[in-house]
């Protein structure tokens, strides 16, 4: 059987997600669901669709998608709106085939191995000018970790440099045998250290996570580069930054990134049908970023 994976984006020029110019394949799902999350379309680990009612122009268009759908109820035109039940919907796809706005979208799609790389290595020739290369994100890519691992032996014989952004939770074993031969970076995400602020916040207690850490930095095997996202009220609490700086210490790591927040996921899980769990809409103000990473300095 071919190699497939799900994923949900694949995004060049990301010169956030590591060293150079780079090429991010984002895949589908997580074991985490963060209240604050990015990338909220990555958490279900199956194929969803997109709905940007705003998009949506039925008095132009003539509703072609509540013709093509093939499930009674799933996609209704009601006063003049087109109107989605998601519960009725198996995402047959009719409807993202004749929609001339893309006010219908769907959110994960399956890909073969060659075509993936055929996607990515299209940007070698930026990798090897700038010292960048591929970066697999999610979601959670150690979820499909056959696949990942496969992926990124074949893109270390191109010689291409490759990096893993990971939330933490995951088998160690099966990453170290999996993942790390082929990896030369990992961006591990430490959220919160209390494990009942973690099960509250992301659904998972951040014993595993920060267990994960350990042992990972203490093989010594490759680059571990922690990263602590600033969430109001959450993650930037000067308890939890204490804590987690206390515990990179420990581990004899003095150097990582704290992120800013941004509330870009917002429109996103609207258009998802998810409700919001976070109620924080604005950027993080430099001053309140300035003053975590005063705090953790002198922590540190």
């Amino acid at each position: 059987m071919e190699e497939r994976a799900l994923v949900f984006d694949v995004k060049r020029d990301c010169s956030e997600d590591g060293p150079g110019i780079r090429t991010t394949v984002f895949f589908k799902g997580c074991p985490l669901a963060c209240v604050w999350c990015q990338n909220p379309e990555g958490i279900g680990r199956g194929p969803s669709l997109s709905f940007r009612p705003a998009a949506c122009e039925p008095s132009r268009c003539g509703a072609p998608c509540v013709e093509a759908c093939r499930r009674e109820g799933a996609l209704t035109l009601q006063n003049g709106s087109v109107v989605l039940d998601r519960k009725a919907c198996d995402r047959c796809g009719r409807c993202f085939e004749v929609c001339p706005t893309q006010a219908l979208r769907p959110v994960g799609y399956e890909v073969t191995m060659e075509d993936l790389l055929y996607k990515v290595l299209i940007d070698k020739p930026f990798f090897e000018a700038t010292g960048g290369g591929v970066t697999v994100s999610g979601g959670e890519a150690t979820l499909q970790m056959k696949f990942v691992s496969r992926f990124l032996e074949r893109l270390k014989e191109e010689g291409v440099s490759t990096a893993l952004e990971t939330c933490g939770y995951f088998n160690f074993e099966r990453l170290e045998r999996l993942l790390l031969p082929h990896l030369d970076l990992v961006y591990f995400d430490l959220k919160l250290f209390d494990e009942e602020e973690s099960r509250r916040y992301t659904g998972r207690s951040s014993g595993l996570i920060l267990r994960n850490f350990a042992r990972l930095v203490q093989e010594k095997r490759l680059v571990v580069v922690p990263r602590i996202p600033l969430i109001p009220g959450i993650t930037d609490k000067e308890g939890n930054l204490q804590d987690l700086v206390r515990f990179l210490k420990s581990y004899g790591v003095t150097s990582f990134s704290l992120m800013r927040y941004n509330p870009l996921w917002a429109d996103k899980i609207q258009d998802l049908g998810m409700g919001p769990r976070y109620e924080h809409r604005s950027f993080m103000s430099k001053e309140r970023e300035r003053a975590c990473v005063e705090y953790c300095h002198k922590v540190a």
